[in-house]
Parts: structure tokens; sequence; C-alpha cells
């Protein structure tokens, strides 16, 4: 496989550079733990569309589906529509989030179960942005260590380099700095991973006999090895994690407006659809096209940043792998930002009551960084994106859905029926993953139904109208 020229170099260390350049102009913008975790509920149509897109589109819903696709074939873009129909339902939920001004989950927590809710589900939060925020970066090193030795970097040294810079404008800048380098960082992948790379590939596919054919799934084989549980798991994954996705309940009070974040997260819904449609086509073709990737790479994840630097011409290359550096770093700087946020708002504030907004913003920015070395760390001894994301979304769903969304709807919801059902479901999934799926059971399957069914049952059994706390949602 050929190597990347000099000029594509450029492009990418010219990149990172405007990345930290952006980080430095947005420091003069912070003045308080909101500015920095909110941007000053300040942000119009462009920048949050851009925003909401770099946090829906990272390693996983890119370089994680192509090597998913590559390994089980076209019908994991079934599977993969979950996350697109969560993020509409989350457009009609995220209107009366900025009404309230409810923009944490563990906020949301004590006020309706007390502090020791808050502070258990702000540790389960960090302890999943870590897995995160290292599966981003590991998807980094992936895209230099399939460039090859044109950049003089290995895997371990850009992935060093790579979460360097995002810790720092993460931490320098908050949100003013995340969500304007989102708006770029979406432009770029969108054009250079959205639109020129499929239409070189599915070309070049063309040109080399049946297009179709090389998309249809084996005979007798639809879902590739898929069982039908699984792909009920992704929805149940999926669906469920927008809703209680951090950064949306984060991005959701740094619009302008309700109207603004509702009609945002529509947008980003219909570009997560096509993206989903063309990463699973790019991870399809990829097994015909580049038949030896594990061979060559150790991952199939690594199928798209092989296709970049085969089929691309120079120039364009540096722009479509500084468009997948893009991919990464925006869900990452996410991902570093709610850890910051969360510990601040939830952890430092429920302990020192009477700390100062400079206090919490130095919180804020040292967990940042203490979250971004643990993130690389593990980036650097794990690989294998898709699944690693699909263990942390399970865990944390497990033990936050339902006891969030009873919080939020159900007048009858009970501290008592919220902590058994979330440190039960967690107990399941965790136990369930570790015995490798006994029975075929699927974790997410098994955990959601317990978790359900001890937050209703619990609830009913504890529930007494002169204690109750009132739903945080009125009703209409």
């Amino acid at each position: 496989m050929k190597e990347i020229g000099w000029i594509d170099g450029i492009i990418i260390f010219g990149y990172l550079l405007g990345m930290i350049g952006v980080g430095l102009w947005s420091t003069r913008k912070v003045k308080s733990l909101t500015d920095y975790a909110l941007a000053g509920r300040s942000l119009g149509y462009p920048v949050m569309i851009g925003t909401l897109v770099g946090a829906a589109i990272g390693a996983a819903a890119t370089v994680g589906k192509a090597g998913k696709a590559y390994q089980v074939g076209i019908f994991l873009f079934i599977a993969t529509l979950g996350y697109g129909i969560g993020l509409i339902l989350f457009g009609f939920l995220s209107r009366k989030l900025r009404e309230i001004e409810l923009w944490t989950i563990p906020d949301a927590l004590q006020m309706r179960y007390g502090k020791g809710m808050r502070i258990v589900m702000a540790c389960v939060m960090v302890l999943a942005v870590i897995a995160l925020f290292g599966a981003q970066i590991i998807g980094m090193g992936l895209i230099f260590s399939s460039a090859g030795k044109a950049l003089g970097l290995t895997y371990h040294s850009a992935i060093l380099i790579a979460g360097g810079i995002l810790i720092f404008y993460t931490v320098v800048g908050g949100l003013f700095a995340v969500a304007y380098t989102d708006l770029i960082q979406s432009l770029i992948m969108v054009v250079g991973i959205g639109l020129i790379l499929p239409g070189v590939v599915i070309g070049k596919a063309a040109s080399m006999g049946d297009f179709w054919t090389m998309l249809r799934p084996p005979e007798g084989n639809l879902l590739g090895g898929m069982t039908p549980l699984y792909v009920i798991s992704i929805f149940l994954i999926d669906i469920p994690f927008c809703l209680v996705d951090p950064s949306l309940w984060q991005r959701a009070n740094a619009a302008r407006s309700g109207p603004i974040i509702r009609r945002s997260m529509f947008v980003t819904a219909g570009v997560y659809f096509y993206w989903s449609a063309i990463c699973v086509v790019l991870g399809v073709l990829g097994a015909t096209l580049i038949p030896h990737v594990i061979e060559r790479f150790g991952s199939t994840d690594a199928v798209i940043p092989v296709m970049v630097i085969h089929f691309l011409p120079p120039v364009v290359v540096g722009f479509c792998l500084a468009g997948l550096m893009a991919v990464m770093m925006s869900t990452a700087s996410v991902a570093l930002l709610i850890s910051g946020t969360t510990v601040s708002n939830d952890l430092v504030r429920a302990f020192r009551p009477g700390i100062s907004e400079r206090g919490l913003l130095l919180s804020a920015k040292i967990t940042v960084l203490i979250i971004g070395i643990l993130g690389i760390l593990f980036a650097l001894y794990m690989q294998g994106i898709f699944d690693i994301l699909l263990l942390a979304f399970a865990i944390y769903i497990s033990g936050v859905f339902f006891p969030t969304m009873a919080a939020l709807y159900w007048d009858k919801a009970t501290k008592a029926g919220a902590v058994v059902s979330s440190i039960a479901a967690t107990i399941v999934v965790i136990a369930l993953y570790a015995l490798n799926k006994p029975l075929g059971l699927e974790p997410i399957v098994v955990s959601l139904f317990i978790s359900l069914v001890l937050m209703w049952a619990i609830s009913t059994l504890t529930y007494r109208p002169e204690t109750a706390t009132p739903r945080l949602f009125p009703k209409a």
C-alpha cells in the first residue's frame, strides 16, 4: 500500500494546529463554570448543529461501524438505526430540559431521589467517559498506524500527540472551544468522509464488476453471523443512550432557545442516518476491495483509513485523514468536557456547597486533565472500538436509564426503587458480559428488563404520598 506524502502530513498537522488556535481563542470567553460547561447558553443553529453532529458521529459510528460491517455485511445498517431514532426522540425531550434548565443527569437524580443518588451516578458517568474518550483515541492511533511511516509516527506516539492536543483545547476553552472546533470538524468530516471518499470508492467498486453483488449478504447468512437478539440489543442500547446521553443534556442547555435545540436534533438525526449508510457501505465494499486488512493492520477498524490512503490522490488524502481525525476529536472532546463538568457540578459542589465559581472552574479543568490522561492510558492497552463502546454504554444505560426516565415522568418513583433498580441492573449486565453471554443471553436485554421490573415493584411498595417528591416534568 502506498505511503502518504509530505503535503498530506502538512495538511494534517496544520489541522491540529488550527484546533489548538481555536482553544486559545476560546479562553477569553470563559469566565465561569456556566461559560465553561454551557458556552454561556448562547449557541445558535450553525454551531449547535455542528457540535451535535460532532458529538453523534465518533469513532464507533465511523471506523468502528465500517469495521463491523466488514465482518458481518450490509444488514449492520438495520442494527444502527436505533441511535438516529434516539436522536429524534431526544429532540422532543430537549426542549423541556432547556425550559427547566436541567443540564446534568446526576442533578436530576438528586432533585428527585436525594444527594446520594447524584454522587453514585456522577461516579458511574466518569467511569464510562474514560472508555468513551479512550475509544476515540484508539481510532486516531489506527489512522496514523494505517498511514505508514510517512508521518514518522507509531500507533503509541500518535495516541500521545492526539490525546495531548485534545486535552489542551478542552481544558482551556470548555464548551466554547468544543462547540466551535466541532463545527469546523463536522464540515471537514462530512465533505471528506461523507462525500469525497464514498464517491471514489463506489466508483472503484463499480468499475471492478457488479457493485450490487458486492453489497449482497452471503447466501443463507442474511445477518452475517449476528443473531436477531444481538440486533435488538443494539437498539436497546442506542435509543435509551440518546435519552440519557450527558453530552446531549448539556447541549440542550447551551442552545439559545428551546426551538433551536429541538430542530438541530432533527437535522443531526438526518445526518446520522446518511453517515451510517455511508460507513456500512464502505465497510462492506472493503471486504472485496481490501481483503487482507486484519492480516496487515490487526483490525477491521482500519478499513476506512486504508481506503483513504489507497484510493485517494495527494492533498485529498491529507484532507480526508484530517476529516477522520475530526470524527474522533469531536466526540473525544465532548467526553472530556462531560467528565470535567460532572465532577465539578455534581461532586465538588455537593461536598463543598460554598465553593466559588472560580474554584468550580478550576476543579473542572483539573478533572479534564486527569480523565484525559487515564483515557490515553486506556487507549494504549485496548483495541476494538465498536465492542468497547457497546460494553461501556450497556453498563451505563443499565444503571441510569429507568431511574432517570422515572424521575422525569413517573409520579410514584421512589429513592428505594431507583437505587435497587440501578445497582441490580448494573451487576447483572457486568456479570453476563463476564460470563460471555451464557445461554446466548444479550446482557442489555436482561438488565433493562430487571431494571424496569425492580423500578416499578420497589417504588410501588415504598411509595408514600406524604413523602413523595414530584416528577421533574410537570404534567401538561
